[in-house]
């Protein structure tokens, strides 16, 4: 029988002795992963309820680590990476309490924080590992003062059988439902690459009111050029279908922000280059109104770089504001 592409099993690698992925043809591999999650249907999802949640700015810096610096921060909010706050070998968070946070990131002792759930497979794959500790270790983010979270963005990829697809949106279904219901604000990162994807997602956005702000990422498949705009009609559908107004956190390219300020509330952008250029050494340098040049500037051993990372990150802040919210409302009446 010739292979067609609208079959589930239509990539299957064919080795399911060696293979990990989530695929009928490793049938009793493949009922434990079912039944982890429940089954594939997004309304199985438990329902959660709706929480406040805190008012973002338009661009908010990533801060990786606290390394070379010896001041805090003066930025008001920032964003960490979530894993970075979770030691998955003792299954415990590795900061039991706000003050040892902030001096391991080098942050103002108010800062306002967030946590993006946007990562590498194998930096966000352990927190579905975590299962009953999960609370606990949400429970900790609460407690160190984290203010909002984005689900961990399990992969959905086109070379592997669509099963594995269905398995990471469920899961993502289950991580926002587990946050909202244990009083932690988050934004749901609806994860797809078919029509279908986003036909299920904006009917499970829609039906559920505890939804009220989105998460994505535009750095690795959704960046290219041939699959950017379907990512965008993505989001795009999920907001007009939505009976309420929605917000947006986003990380990568920005140039997405105008096509989504017109159907969001709100857009928050994530900022990773302001502190990425920092700690590689280089500095922003205007190039008219619109652009910013990287140059190096070489530090003395063990100097630290706290002036070359605040200059940098207030540029960057600057020029996507400039950009992108030069008007600084938006676009979409709120209801």
């Amino acid at each position: 029988m010739e292979a067609n592409i609208e079959d589930c099993l239509w990539l299957c690698c064919g080795k399911p002795e060696t293979c990990n992925r989530v695929c009928k043809n490793h049938r009793h591999k493949f009922v434990d992963q079912v039944r982890e999650i429940g089954g594939f249907r997004l309304r199985d999802v438990p329902r959660a309820p709706a929480l406040s949640r805190p008012t973002l700015p338009p661009v908010v810096p990533l801060v990786y680590h606290g390394s070379s610096r010896k001041t805090p921060l003066a930025n008001p909010v920032v964003a960490l990476r979530m894993a970075d706050l979770v030691n998955f070998v003792t299954r415990k968070p590795r900061f039991e309490i706000r003050e040892a946070l902030i001096e391991s990131f080098g942050l103002s002792s108010d800062a306002r924080i967030i946590l993006s759930g946007i990562d590498k497979d194998e930096r966000i794959e352990p927190f579905w590992s975590l299962g009953d500790e999960m609370e606990n270790i949400v429970r900790s983010f609460k407690e160190i003062g984290v203010e909002h979270v984005t689900t961990p963005n399990f992969s959905v990829v086109l070379d592997h059988p669509r099963y594995e697809d269905l398995h990471s949106i469920k899961k993502i279904g289950l991580m926002f439902a587990a946050f909202q219901s244990a009083g932690m604000p988050c934004a749901l990162h609806p994860n797809g690459r078919t029509e279908k994807d986003a036909e299920r997602w904006s009917r499970f956005v829609a039906e559920r009111f505890e939804v009220e702000a989105l998460a994505y990422e535009f750095i690795t498949g959704p960046s290219r050029k041939d699959r950017k705009s379907f990512h965008v009609d993505h989001l795009t559908m999920i907001a007009e279908n939505c009976p309420r107004p929605l917000d947006i956190i986003l990380r990568g390219d920005p140039d997405v922000i105008p096509a989504l300020r017109k159907v969001f509330r709100t857009v928050t952008y994530i900022d990773t280059t302001g502190f990425m250029r920092s700690i590689k050494r280089q500095r922003a340098v205007r190039v008219g109104n619109d652009h910013l040049e990287w140059t190096p500037t070489p530090t003395a051993k063990g100097a630290p770089i706290d002036e070359l990372v605040e200059y940098n990150l207030r540029e960057r802040e600057l020029l996507l504001k400039s950009l992108y919210f030069a008007d600084l409302k938006p676009l979409r009446k709120a209801a």
